[in-house]
């Protein structure tokens, strides 16, 4: 009976929880952690409440902004369609080099006085002088070989068609540009993702 008085009373025996003493500077870091973690959740809460009442101000804008990013593609891909009306004289400073046969015609009497040797069969030579006089319309075999001077204006009127795409300009690069600063904010108010 001793063993079962034994028993009893280890049953109804109670332990004792050890109480663990933290130092304060432990307690002081858990309470700041709390608080500091209390403060950021309620920060991310009003931060997105401001969010979603910023994206929603923004929805007015939506299509502004549509039409300035078709405006700014449409400048991208614009192009400068004119006739330009071209009056002028062009001036012409050449040198033309001839090199042919040709005819020419005498237009007045030639007189020729030249030397000739004589040959007289059983006398010998003689040397004499012979007058002669060319034709006026006689005409003549002759070989030109000669550089012209060639200086004149020429009068120049027509028109110029012009097609002048602005994208192959230096608007290109400035047109692209502002594209590129304005994407960031169609997207914002479209909902899409922008990428960095």
């Amino acid at each position: 009976m001793a063993n079962r008085n034994r028993k009893s009373t280890d049953s109804t025996k109670t332990t004792a929880v050890e109480r663990v003493d933290i130092d304060r500077s432990y307690k002081f870091m858990i309470m700041t952690s709390f608080i500091l973690n209390v403060v950021l959740i309620i920060g991310l809460v009003v931060l997105a409440i401001a969010l979603f009442g910023y994206k929603t101000g923004l929805a007015p804008l939506k299509p502004t902004i549509a039409k300035l990013t078709d405006t700014i593609d449409g400048l991208s891909n614009a192009t400068i369609k004119a006739s330009v009306p071209l009056n002028e004289q062009l001036p012409i400073t050449l040198q033309v080099p001839v090199s042919q046969n040709t005819n020419v015609r005498i237009t007045q009497a030639v007189p020729l006085q030249v030397p000739a040797d004589i040959t007289l069969p059983g006398v010998g030579y003689l040397k004499a002088s012979v007058a002669l006089n060319l034709p006026e319309g006689l005409e003549l075999p002759v070989y030109l070989s000669l550089t012209i001077p060639l200086q004149a204006s020429v009068p120049v009127s027509l028109t110029v068609p012009v097609n002048i795409p602005l994208k192959d300009t230096e608007l290109g690069p400035q047109f692209r540009s502002l594209g590129e600063l304005v994407q960031p904010l169609a997207d914002l108010v479209n909902g899409e993702p922008t990428e960095q």
